[in-house]
């Protein structure tokens, strides 16, 4: 046996053996660094989610305080709007909270076009989104 083989493997099981407690206490500060990291993840989706809704609700309130969007909508922006979020009527009918038959009777409009308050805030809301915060609150307003 050769003492150069002999001495290593001693000093490689005496290395073992004294930074084995030192790397079980840091396996397990990482595991709970990875427990917090998910949870964090999740909640990040859910706020994620959340947030295409809770900006009309706020916009919705907004206007429902008086405090109007200073948008001047017409037919051709209405349709431009709807196109660039590569949306059907109805979809933006519902995005919106108006019936389909009304974008439609928007985008045929020439001329500025008359809304309430909250519809006009919900169009600065959908105005303001792309088309990920449109496909986000179009499956949340699917599941509800």
């Amino acid at each position: 046996m050769n003492l150069n083989t002999v001495l290593g493997t001693a000093i490689t099981k005496g290395a073992a053996k004294a930074t084995r407690k030192p790397i079980a206490a840091l396996r397990a500060d990482v595991a709970e660094l990875k427990r917090q990291v998910a949870e964090l993840k999740r909640l990040v989706r859910g706020l994620q989610k959340d947030a295409p809704r809770r900006g009309a609700d706020e916009a919705v309130a907004e206007a429902e305080a008086g405090q109007v969007p200073g948008i001047r909508p017409t037919g051709p922006m209405v349709r431009k709007l709807r196109a660039k979020l590569g949306l059907t009527q109805v979809e933006m009918a519902k995005l919106m909270g108006v019936a389909g038959l009304t974008v439609s009777k928007w985008e045929s409009a020439e001329d500025r076009i008359q809304m309430r308050s909250r519809t006009l805030a919900a169009l600065a809301v959908v105005r303001g989104m792309g088309k990920r915060d449109v496909t986000a609150a179009l499956n949340a307003n699917a599941e509800h």
